[in-house]
């Protein structure tokens, strides 16, 4: 009995002294990160994912827009953009387009391809003129279109007719670059009107109801009383500081910073 004790006994010493051993050996295997102050990595911790490359400039478009942009410039093409609308772009006057253009060209240089495509004419009109073939045949990726709303305000062109104008515009974009991005704009305010800024909420609404970008530019210009000092005495358009305000306006959405 005295013999079984001890052998017993014997056999719990070495199991105790086994677990001490293997408890020492894990302690100075982690002993190096421990004493660098480092930190011990999983084994099937995932990897940090990768960071997005940033485009900061074309951060406000529409995000199919950007992507097309970024398509163009890997393949090393120019990212066609049209500006389209009323003599309310001034062009060849320093107006609102003029200042864009220039403005686009030097922010994004040969990357872009900007093209000015002014008409008086009502929306109407527009799509059966010649200077719609010459937007069309440009094959735009991109459309800063400001639908001659005032123009039809001022012919008596229903809104409807306005809005069915711009579905067809759009379609017949998408024919000849199925990528086209649509972005809606109204023209200048002006003073005494009432039925005129129902109309551009109608186009304001439109917009949203269609899918289309809307860049609401008359909330920088200011109170009704004050518009006479960025408006021609005619009010047949913006005056050098009304254009001004106008591409101050677009420039921040075309070239965020």
């Amino acid at each position: 009995m005295k013999n079984f004790l001890l052998i017993v006994f014997g056999l719990i010493c070495v199991g105790l002294l086994y677990i001490g051993n293997q408890y020492w050996q894990e302690r100075i295997a982690g002993a190096p990160a421990a004493q660098a102050g480092g930190e011990v990595k999983e084994e099937n911790a995932p990897e940090p994912a990768e960071a997005v490359k940033e485009e900061p400039l074309i951060s406000n478009w529409p995000a199919k827009a950007q992507d097309r942009f970024k398509e163009a410039v890997n393949a090393g093409n120019a990212y066609r953009i049209a500006l389209v609308g009323s003599d309310a772009l001034g062009s060849g006057n320093g107006g609102w387009s003029d200042q864009l253009k220039e403005e686009l060209s030097s922010g994004y240089g040969d990357q872009v391809e900007v093209s000015i495509f002014e008409e008086d004419t009502t929306s109407v009109e527009f799509l059966e003129g010649d200077v719609y073939e010459d937007v069309l045949a440009f094959q735009p990726d991109l459309v800063l279109f400001e639908p001659f709303t005032l123009t039809d305000n001022s012919i008596g062109v229903p809104v409807e007719r306005n809005h069915e104008s711009i579905l067809t515009f759009y379609e017949e974009l998408q024919e000849e670059n199925s990528s086209a991005e649509l972005i809606l704009q109204p023209s200048y305010p002006i003073e005494g009107a009432t039925y005129y800024p129902k109309q551009v909420d109608g186009l304001k609404t439109f917009a949203g109801e269609n899918d289309f970008t809307y860049l609401d530019h008359w909330a920088e210009w200011p109170e009704e009383e004050e518009l006479g000092d960025y408006l021609l005495p005619s009010q047949e358009g913006p005056n050098e500081q009304g254009h001004e305000l106008w591409a101050d306006y677009l420039m921040d959405y075309f070239i965020a910073e």
